[in-house]
């Protein structure tokens, strides 16, 4: 039997003989891509980043380089701003403790304040946030990562209206994912009323406008320059609900320390409007507090590098409270070492958070800690969303960062260092009266399946 020729139809015949009349497209094609592939993993390398999520970035770029390129342009990189060397001239300080010469180094100096005090509870919290803005006569400047839709959120864009129409400035700062369910018509009020208001790094956004993985995680109120309130407290009902449901914290201070909150909050709105050229800064006269912004907008890892100083400095105490303990391995094993060497390690934590997938991954770090010779404290009736940390009676720490990796890497975050001894005494009593309610953690050993899961869901979930 004679057997027919295929035929080709044009459009399956083209492609096969670009290939064949031009093969130096297809090369030049394989040249282009191999070279981007590989200044893509050099960057990678270069970025800080866990061992385990630089791997699992390579892999990507290795198995799926045309999805993972534009992935990696989307979300991949973590700064905004390069890194600096220390110049030559760099100011230093006659303190001996390490965390003061660290930040003086890298130009982070205090500043005074005439005021600083720890909300006792939710309710205290949300009085002091009506009054702020309340008393707010000239300016009044709101950044929040999550304002909810809810009785507390209307209650403040209520009010931001009104101190609007009474002829303040009134700005106010979203972050772009966290306050995404925020109704198009409340936004609409508050521009008629002549509220300011942007978006931090919007869901949709041109790609150099930062990244969208980047968000902006602070928390912060100030008025007049003079007066701020801030911390872990967002904007919503569960954040001013009774201790026994939910335990958070936040504070006021006022006097030069609101001057320098005020000046990242300018900092953060022309980012974010890209607006004008920004002021000289807040000259320092007072040494009670340092206000610390650490982000992908600080060309160095700030707030990990003064975590990780504190805990080779610390002599008898550290103690610390967060919602999600995901920290990298440096900061583990910093921790660690501090309790084998006798150092009290106290970590409090919610017994169960409002992220399961936290508490899962949380468990690893958690046994390490414990075989170390830590204290894991679980609370059990409330999710503690709170953040600080205690070293001795020289160092607390309070403000919006948790001690876990897209906090210390990726997220926007400020805290407030304080070295008063009555300010960190007042952490201190804080951070004891959450101790009362808290329970030894039984961690039983993980199987070796249980320890691969772990390993899968941080990499998929917390490093990228």
């Amino acid at each position: 039997m004679r057997r027919t020729a295929r035929t080709l139809t044009p459009v399956q015949s083209a492609p096969r003989r670009v290939a064949m009349s031009q093969p130096w497209l297809f090369h030049l094609a394989l040249v282009a891509g191999t070279l981007a592939m590989l200044s893509f993993a050099a960057h990678i390398l270069r970025q800080r980043r866990h061992p385990a999520a630089t791997l699992g970035w390579l892999l990507f770029m290795l198995l799926l380089p045309w999805f993972a390129v534009p992935l990696y342009l989307t979300i991949g990189t973590r700064k905004l701003v390069s890194s600096r060397p220390i110049p030559a001239g760099a100011p230093s300080t006659d303190s001996d403790y390490a965390v003061d010469r660290l930040l003086a180094r890298t130009g982070i100096v205090p500043c005074g304040a005439d005021r600083i005090r720890l909300h006792a509870d939710g309710a205290e919290a949300w009085h002091a946030l009506q009054a702020l803005i309340a008393d707010a006569r000239a300016s009044l400047d709101v950044g929040l990562f999550i304002l909810a839709d809810d009785v507390h959120g209307e209650a403040v864009m209520t009010a931001l209206i009104e101190r609007a129409r009474g002829g303040v400035r009134v700005r106010l700062l979203l972050d772009g994912i966290g306050s995404l369910r925020i109704p198009r018509s409340w936004l609409a009020a508050l521009r008629a009323a002549g509220v300011e208001t942007a978006w931090f790094i919007p869901l949709l956004h041109r790609p150099l406008r930062g990244r969208t993985n980047l968000r902006n995680h602070r928390k912060l109120v100030v008025a007049d320059g003079t007066r701020a309130w801030t911390g872990g407290r967002n904007v919503a009902d569960e954040y001013f609900a009774k201790d026994t449901f939910w335990t958070d914290l936040s504070l006021e201070v006022e006097g030069e320390a609101a001057a320098v909150c005020q000046r990242g909050f300018e900092r953060d709105w022309h980012f974010a409007v890209r607006g004008p050229a920004l002021a000289t800064a807040v000259p320092a006269t007072g040494t009670r507090v340092t206000v610390l912004y650490s982000g992908p907008d600080q060309p160095g890892d700030t707030l990990h590098d003064v975590l990780m100083t504190a805990c080779y400095a610390a002599r008898y105490r550290i103690v610390a409270v967060t919602p999600y303990f995901v920290p990298d391995e440096a900061l583990l094993q910093a921790l660690c070492l501090a309790a084998r060497r006798g150092v009290e390690v106290r970590l409090i934590l919610p017994a169960r958070s409002n992220h399961r997938l936290a508490d899962w991954v949380r468990a690893r770090a958690l046994r390490e800690l414990a075989a170390a010779g830590a204290s894991i404290r679980l609370v059990p009736d409330a999710m503690v969303h709170a953040k600080a940390v205690l070293f001795d009676d020289t160092l607390g720490i309070v403000g919006s960062a948790n001690l876990d990796i897209r906090s210390l890497f990726l997220n926007f975050e400020m805290v407030l260092l304080m070295r008063e001894p009555a300010d960190v005494a007042a952490l201190a009593e804080w951070c004891a009266r959450l101790d009362a309610r808290a329970q030894d953690a039984g961690l039983p050993p993980a199987g070796a399946l249980r320890e691969a899961a772990e390993g899968l869901v941080l990499l998929a979930a917390f490093q990228i």
